[in-house]
């Protein structure tokens, strides 16, 4: 491999989470991973351009270890590694996009579009071989934490299924919905992050500032949105996206007032995909399943529990 896919990283005393999670990210971005220890900093690879110092502590004297690195002219990009061990959900996405774009500012930072040669649509997803059947894209926005809570209690947690949160929300609120949404105790709900895989029975929650693909080897992905939206995340968007990972999706519609979400649910139902809805008296507010039931597009129309039968019985 030349010297310019290899970045060198090294850490000054233990090896952080964090650090961890970047090395295994940089091989996904196809980098090797040279790691070093403070101590062996006159034995670095003098061929690799490029070396992440992973500092935990910011009082560490490091003034030697700077002047060795200097001398040899490469490129010096810092890690802290106190406050990466900390970051959740979208914020640790972006902190890793930062990070890929210091070793490389041409680096692709966006998801690549799986096309073929020809022009058409390349490698598609086989869900059969992560033993999914069904995805279901969950919209809501005021009152849809309760409903979902509700909905979810109703799985046992290994079907077949693969769930896509997009609850409207502050980016403030993300780490505490995702605390949230987990009091059901039978979906595991995660905040979207780059590299986690997708399997049955799991819950992805879409973050705000950012939206999600899903790779042809079911491998999660982030990219940046269109900072106009007006509302976040975008319902209508996060279809798209999915449509275009996924070729067929089904929908359900919670609580939630505005009308983000309609234009994705017609995306869904026109694509073939089911869309239900939940009923005016069991929601907070109504608004968008109100509009999707205006245009007889919800097969099915009930409370989070019959909801979640109703999806059951759907993959039997």
């Amino acid at each position: 491999m030349h010297k310019e896919n290899v970045v060198g990283l090294i850490h000054i005393g233990e090896a952080q989470p964090s650090a961890q999670f970047l090395i295994s990210h940089l091989k996904l971005s196809g980098y090797q991973v040279q790691q070093y220890q403070e101590s062996e900093v006159n034995d670095i690879d003098t061929a690799i351009k490029t070396y992440i110092i992973n500092l935990f502590d910011n009082d560490e004297n490091i003034d030697d270890l700077l002047n060795v690195l200097a001398e040899k002219e490469v490129k010096i990009i810092f890690n802290d590694a106190q406050i990466a061990n900390e970051l959740v959900g979208w914020n640790k996405n972006r902190w890793l996009r930062h990070l890929l774009h210091k070793i490389d500012e041409s680096h692709d930072i966006l998801p690549k579009v799986r096309t073929t040669e020809a022009g058409g649509v390349g490698d598609t997803l086989d869900l059969q071989q992560h033993g999914i059947k069904s995805v279901w894209l969950l919209a809501a926005s005021i009152g849809g934490p309760e409903s979902l809570v509700k909905f979810f209690r109703e799985f046992e947690g290994d079907e077949p299924i693969l769930f896509i949160v997009v609850q409207h929300m502050d980016s403030e609120f993300s780490a505490m919905m995702e605390k949230q949404l987990n009091k059901n105790e039978s979906i595991p709900v995660q905040l979207a992050q780059a590299g986690i895989k997708i399997k049955p029975g799991m819950a992805i929650l879409v973050p705000v500032d950012e939206d999600i693909n899903i790779q042809s080897d079911g491998t999660v992905s982030v990219k940046d949105v269109n900072s106009m939206r007006p509302s976040t995340p975008c319902i209508d968007d996060v279809c798209v996206d999915m449509l275009e990972d996924f070729e067929h999706i089904n929908m359900a519609v919670f609580s939630g007032m505005a009308t983000d979400g309609v234009k994705g649910a017609t995306n869904v139902f026109e694509n073939g995909g089911k869309v239900i809805t939940q009923s005016a008296e069991s929601c907070v507010v109504s608004a968008i399943a109100e509009e999707v039931r205006k245009l007889n597009m919800s097969l099915f129309d009930g409370d989070p529990v019959s909801m979640a039968e109703y999806i059951k019985e759907s993959i039997n």
